[in-house]
């Protein structure tokens, strides 16, 4: 008689604690990853930027050693980034003869700029060759 009274309900409704704590754990570990990739993704976006900022600015810097003007050899920029300039007379290989002298001189011009960067060196070098009179 009390099984008419109570009725037993055979079907489940709604979940365990052991689902849902397992649920909770595959969630957590879900977006731990993404959250480590989109962390990532940023780091190297953020990197790309400074190095083509650091380019930019050798780039300058040789385009005015280019034209002769070598007053300024080192300074900074943007408050990050270190550059120097190294200038000095190169000589090629081939030998010059008694009888022909060059009326030129070849310089080897470089730039390198340096920053600090997610806990790291980080540098950029360019170089390129400039012809001067011969003194």
């Amino acid at each position: 008689m009390t099984n008419a009274l109570l009725p037993y309900k055979s079907k489940q409704q709604g979940f365990s604690l052991l689902e849902t704590l397992v649920a909770f754990a595959i969630l957590s570990l879900v977006l731990a990853v993404i959250f480590q990739i989109y962390s990532q993704g940023s780091l190297s976006t953020r990197l790309a930027h400074e190095y083509t900022e650091a380019t930019i600015i050798a780039q300058s810097k040789l385009a005015s050693a280019q034209t002769g003007d070598t007053s300024l050899v080192s300074g900074i920029e943007k408050d990050k980034y270190n550059w120097v300039l190294k200038q000095k007379p190169h000589n090629y290989a081939d030998v010059e003869t008694g009888h022909y002298k060059r009326s030129y001189v070849s310089y080897v011009i470089a730039v390198e700029v340096s920053w600090k960067s997610a806990g790291k060196h980080r540098k950029v070098q360019l170089e390129t060759v400039r012809l001067g009179n011969r003194k």
